[in-house]
């Protein structure tokens, strides 16, 4: 608020009828000799031009001023620059990984190989085939398979593979010689730290290599950043000569400098197949493949609303792990981590507790290697990490549960099953989060299918009651999941039994 002449002005009313009002109060007591406010006054008209005009300037601004912080921007893209100035880009969709089981004939002539990139592909509960490929090469020895078993087959586990598809030697686009050169990637979506460029000209091929920025690439220093749009399109963007090396410029016809990408799509929850979920492969000496297991670590692409809370806790956290904060906000962007915490032991001995996303188990081999090499450029030197997995809480719930007339039996079994799931679902707890018995009750009486419901078990234990207090606590190391597969042990009354 502030005054002209001795005149308030309230710098909130910004529409073009309060700006229309507030000039003619002002011209009332500056200029009292006019006296005709009418519409058809000449005087009124040049006011409410005036007031359009600002209404329109106004309303710029106050779009401009609120993509300025990332709590108010709602242009996904302006937002996707403004977390860039903090130096954040959104990350892609996470590959699941998986520990597969091999049968080849025991007739096989061994060693047999089975190369790095091998693809196989998992048959999903609504027939859609998603493509895996191994991770490294796997050599077959008599000394690694097992017995020979039913089918005269023998078995070897694990044989590692992650999620997605290679796509190799797509062509971006030919040098121009200048700087900050940008290139879009033709498929999507990419999975992070896959992409690797080759530049071709006549003095033959050069590989380049992702870098997190430019700012600190030496001029000479063949590399690359990757931008991620708000749409999830990737472009790769290359240096200046002072900030990273330029792709060269070439001639005309075959003395052209072609950049070139090779690199892998794919990622998302559809990678993390149920334990028991065949593979099939081209290679025909793999006679049966089976993951024991299931897939784990597949995310989803990060959305702008994650993003937007989580960028400033990152930076603030500045690449450098030093509070047990620090430690948790770092390995949650670590692809394939699903949640984190982090217990100091000691002034240099910390404990990181991990799960997978999506599942409350061991973090695989590959992703606990992943952690501790991003940890290694943000961790003090003299520190030790050790990352863990979680300490399972089984939670035992049972009710019963009286429905409205109206509805069928089995439509409030459905109906109070989701709810509970809900409750202890992943992505709704956290590490040592109480389970309350009130909010079961709350999300449970909730649904219009249940007149009523007495819970008779809410328990740590299989043949538990109910928990005294109504509160089952956890240790900090401890994450909650459903004690079997039932989720909720139901006795429904009334309805309408099918």
């Amino acid at each position: 608020m502030s005054e002209v002449r001795g005149l308030p002005i309230d710098y909130t009313n910004l529409g073009y009828e309060a700006l229309r009002e507030s000039m003619l109060d002002i011209a009332r007591q500056t200029l009292p000799e006019w006296t005709d406010h009418s519409e058809n006054d000449l005087g009124v008209l040049l006011i409410e031009l005036f007031a359009y005009a600002s209404d329109i300037t106004l309303y710029y601004q106050s779009r401009i001023a609120s993509q300025l912080f990332p709590s108010t921007s709602d242009e996904p893209e302006s937002l996707v620059q403004l977390l860039r100035l903090l130096g954040f880009e959104l990350r892609s969709a996470v590959p699941a990984t998986v520990e597969l089981s091999v049968a080849v004939d025991a007739g096989l002539a061994l060693p047999f190989t089975i190369p790095a990139g091998t693809a196989v592909q998992a048959l999903t509960s609504t027939a859609e085939r998603v493509q895996f490929e191994t991770t490294r090469a796997t050599t077959l020895t008599d000394a690694v398979l097992g017995p020979v078993l039913e089918g005269n087959l023998r078995w070897f586990l694990p044989v590692s593979v992650v999620e997605g598809r290679t796509v190799t030697a797509e062509v971006l686009g030919v040098s121009d010689g200048s700087a900050n050169q940008l290139y879009r990637l033709g498929e999507g979506p990419v999975i992070a730290g896959s992409i690797v460029v080759t530049v071709t000209g006549p003095g033959g091929a050069t590989e380049w290599r992702e870098v997190r920025t430019l700012a600190t690439a030496a001029p000479v220093q063949r590399c690359f950043m990757v931008q991620r749009d708000a749409d999830g399109a990737v472009s790769l963007l290359f240096g200046d000569g002072l900030n990273g090396a330029i792709p060269p410029r070439g001639g005309s016809g075959l003395d052209q400098v072609v950049v070139s990408a090779t690199y892998r799509v794919g990622g998302g929850i559809l990678g993390n197949v149920p334990p028991g979920t065949p593979f099939t492969s081209s290679v025909s000496e793999l006679r049966a493949i089976t993951a024991p297991a299931g897939g784990t670590g597949g995310t989803e692409a990060e959305s702008i609303d994650a993003a937007r809370t989580l960028a400033p806790r990152l930076y603030r956290a500045q690449d450098r792990a030093v509070t047990a904060d620090d430690y948790v906000e770092l390995a949650l962007r670590t692809p394939g981590v699903g949640k984190a915490r982090a217990v100091a032991l000691n002034w240099n001995d910390v404990l990181l507790y991990v799960a997978p996303a999506g599942r409350v188990e061991q973090p695989p081999e590959l992703l606990r290697r992943d952690l501790l090499a991003a940890f290694e450029s943000s961790r003090m030197a003299t520190s030790v990490l050790r990352v863990l997995g979680p300490d399972p809480a089984d939670i035992y719930l049972s009710a019963t549960v009286r429905a409205e007339p109206y509805y069928l039996q089995t439509d409030v079994q459905d109906a109070v099953t989701e709810a509970a799931a809900a409750l202890i679902a992943f992505d709704t707890v956290d590490f040592g989060q109480p389970i309350y018995l009130s909010r079961l009750y709350d999300a449970l009486q909730s649904l219009p299918q249940v007149a009523s419901l007495t819970v008779t078990q809410f328990s740590r234990t299989e043949d538990g009651a109910v928990d005294a207090d109504g509160v089952i606590e956890l240790e900090p190391f401890e994450l909650a999941r459903a004690g079997y597969p039932e989720i909720i042990r139901l006795v429904i009354e009334g309805g309408v039994a099918r």
